[in-house]
């Protein structure tokens, strides 16, 4: 009798199985969306299909960093870039390449207008109800018949059998698996009986290569020059930006300052001439600008424009200042005008401060995009602190110097990074009157620096959290602190450069320079 019971219980358990077996396998015998190197990123919602052809989401391709791309809402407009092309799509317009299906802005792109538009060359394929984006893949080819997994191990991960010589893309090896796709349906497959027939590694978006090593100085014009004195030409110097170029609150409309025998000049001694194009550093007129399109392209064919009739090979983009909302719209200016500068064989840089928390002197820029669009990122690594109630000490700490190099790297390639320098300093005075304390700041250029710390008698010992000489001394009731940019600091911050592994130098400013400064450059660059 308990055999008899047994052998039932048994028959009733394998009953069980079959049963779980074949309800397994009547489901749908595979997910559908939109697939990133055999990961399913969206559902069947982010793709809608019209007469056979497909669209996706566009907010699911920007989500996941697919485009390189901005919506201008104002004028229901996509910009799209790829390859240092741009593609333009008006939403108003009665277009095949996309489709808008809400009145909340959604709106869904065209596979076929996609296909050589998508981030880092991704190939794209659409099969049945699905949409497959590939990048570094194999093609491979079963000699045997094997089985489409869903989860490995299990009978019950069983999807279908793949017939002998399927072509088949794998992504990823893991151990005794292979996640791959076949056809519209995506699974693993066990690592046995398989040969690669083809590898592709699909191209990365282009990144322009310099060569050439950037030892710069910003010259700093403070109004139009009516006369032109040479000037000194130092060792190793090998670039000149002039602040010629400022934006007529006004007008809009960039000042002109360019010097014909300025020019003459530093190019009969090998030094090339970038002069700098800045946003007069006013928040409210630059964002006025940036949002609308018309205005924007007209900023950007003054410069172009400038640059031409003067004849420049090389610009400096010195925006500063710039509200956090403007950020995007800012990343698009980049954008289009380095596109305009590489047609024209303008070299162009662009100024970036050290990463902070402070939204119009920081994070307004998009650095991942201006190291992208640019040949060099120039980085303002000075005015760590240029007020007291900003604690006093050094404008440049060597570590905060290095935090900001290290931190820009995470979205600028090294060889585009030039590293700026101050040749300037900050005089701290710690004012005791009457039982009060007030504080004042004076900023030196070196050569009045040193005069007046020879002049005072200051103490001077070796900071060594600083990376600087640092001097004191009281004089009546006023405590004088100064952390000196000399050639111990500027030899250690060339020492960051090696390091590093960056492309040069900035120096702001050529008129705050010592003889003894440039030696250095020289010596160890």
């Amino acid at each position: 009798m308990r055999k008899r019971v047994a052998v039932i219980f048994v028959l009733l358990v394998f009953l069980a199985l079959i049963i779980v077996y074949f309800f397994a396998k009547s489901r749908n015998p595979h997910i559908q969306g939109v697939f990133l190197d055999g990961y399913l990123i969206g559902e069947t919602d982010t793709i809608i299909t019209i007469n056979n052809h497909h669209y996706i989401s566009y907010d699911l391709l920007t989500e996941n960093s697919l485009l390189d791309t901005y919506f201008d809402r104002n004028d229901s407009t996509i910009y799209i870039y790829q390859d240092y092309q741009r593609f333009t799509v008006v939403l108003d317009e009665k277009n095949s390449a996309v489709v808008q299906i809400d009145d909340n802005g959604g709106f869904y792109i065209s596979t076929n207008y996609l296909v050589g538009k998508l981030e880092d060359s991704y190939s794209l394929s659409a099969e049945g109800l699905s949409v497959f984006i590939e990048r570094d893949y194999s093609k491979i080819v079963n000699e045997k018949a094997i089985w489409l997994y869903d989860s490995p191990r299990s009978v019950f991960g069983r999807r279908e059998k793949i017939k002998p010589n399927s072509v088949i893309v794998q992504y990823k090896t893991d151990g005794d698996w292979i996640l791959v796709r076949i056809g519209n349906r995506v699974g693993l497959v066990k690592n046995q009986y398989l040969n690669t027939l083809e590898t592709i590694n699909e191209k990365g978006i282009l990144q322009s290569e310099n060569s050439k090593q950037v030892i710069m100085a910003w010259d700093f014009f403070t109004r139009q020059p009516t006369t032109f004195v040479e000037g000194l030409i130092y060792p190793s110097l090998n670039v000149v930006s002039p602040t010629w170029h400022a934006i007529d609150k006004e007008t809009r409309q960039y000042e002109d300052w360019h010097m014909r025998e300025y020019m003459a000049y530093y190019s009969n001694n090998n030094i090339a001439v970038w002069p700098a194009f800045s946003n007069s550093f006013d928040p409210a007129l630059t964002s006025k600008i940036l949002n609308n399109a018309s205005s924007r392209k007209d900023l950007i064919d003054q410069i172009i424009g400038i640059s031409k009739r003067n004849g420049y090979r090389g610009i400096n983009i010195d925006f500063e200042n710039i509200y956090l909302e403007d950020k995007e719209v800012f990343a698009v200016f980049i954008r289009d005008l380095y596109l305009e500068s590489r047609k024209e064989n303008i070299i162009m840089s662009v100024d970036v401060t050290v990463l902070s928390s402070s939204p119009t002197w920081s994070l307004f820029y998009d650095r991942e995009t201006i190291g992208r669009y640019s040949d060099y990122v120039m980085l303002m690594a000075y005015d760590e602190r240029t007020r007291p109630e900003h604690g006093i000490g050094p404008i440049a700490s060597l570590p905060w110097v290095e935090t900001g190099i290290v931190g820009l790297m995470d979205y600028v390639p090294a060889h585009k990074i030039v590293l700026g320098l101050p040749f300037y300093t900050r005089l701290w005075e710690t004012i005791h009157t009457n039982g009060n304390i007030t504080y004042d700041v004076t900023a030196f250029k070196l050569p009045s620096a040193d005069a007046f710390i020879e002049a005072n008698g200051f103490v001077i010992t070796y900071d060594e959290a600083a990376g600087q000489n640092y001097g004191e001394v009281q004089i009546d009731n006023i405590k004088y602190q100064i952390w000196i940019e000399d050639e111990t600091s500027l030899k250690n911050r060339l020492d960051l450069v090696h390091r590093y592994g960056l492309s040069g130098i900035a120096v702001w400013a050529l008129d705050y320079s010592k003889t003894e400064m440039w030696q250095v450059i020289n010596d160890n660059l």
